[in-house]
This record gives C-alpha cells, structure tokens and sequence, in this order.
C-alpha cells in the first residue's frame, strides 16, 4: 500500500462518505420511534401532537412497530418510513401530520394593508 494514488482516493473516499453522512444526519428534523402500540421521539422535536396522532393511526392499522422520520425537503419536511410500516400505512400517518409554518412568518411580509 505504497501506492500514493490509491493513499489519496482511499483517503477522499472516506472523507466524502463522513462528509455525505454528516450532510443527511442536518436534513433529520425529528425521528419517532413505534414499539408495541406507542410513539417515543428518539431524536428532534416533531409538532406537539404528532407523536399522540401516529399511536391512534398505528392502532387502527396493526402497526406494532417502525420508525416515522422527518426529513428537511428544501423548504419543507417530508415524511419517511421503515420497512416495518407497510405501505398502505403510509398515507394515513401523512393524514395526521401537520407541518410547521414555514420560518420567518407568513407569506407577504405579515404587514396589515393600511387604508
């Protein structure tokens, strides 16, 4: 492993991978966590009611256990899910999930039209 070359693609490769881990661990806004028919936040802080909301929603489903993480999408956050909530589960804990107001307040400056 005299190799300079391979020393210096190694070595980028590595740092690009701590770079893109470090990069996606910014955009988790909040990670919840089911397990037998309750919702503790692992990481991050969700809206106040979405974790009470995604226990109804995996009662009524059968949903015993997985992982709901918020995900900075631009100027929004999405929703993801594991593998342990299946698929036809999924639109109805995006039902119950309300997003943040955007920063900085709303739209338009927030100012009262005068007249």
């Amino acid at each position: 492993m005299n190799n300079p070359v391979l020393l210096t693609l190694l070595a980028t490769a590595v740092v690009g991978g701590i770079a893109a881990i470090l990069l996606l661990r910014l955009r988790i806004v909040f990670v919840i966590e089911l397990r037998d028919g309750r919702a503790r936040i692992r990481s991050g802080r969700p809206p106040e009611d979405f974790p009470a909301a995604c226990e109804d929603v995996a009662r009524r489903r059968g949903v015993t256990r997985g992982r709901i993480t918020g995900v900075r999408d631009g100027s929004s956050i999405r929703l993801t899910f594991s593998r342990d909530i299946p698929e036809s589960s999924h639109q109805a804990f995006r039902n119950v999930w309300t997003p943040p107001p955007p920063r900085g307040g709303p739209p338009g400056g927030g100012m009262r039209a005068r007249g």
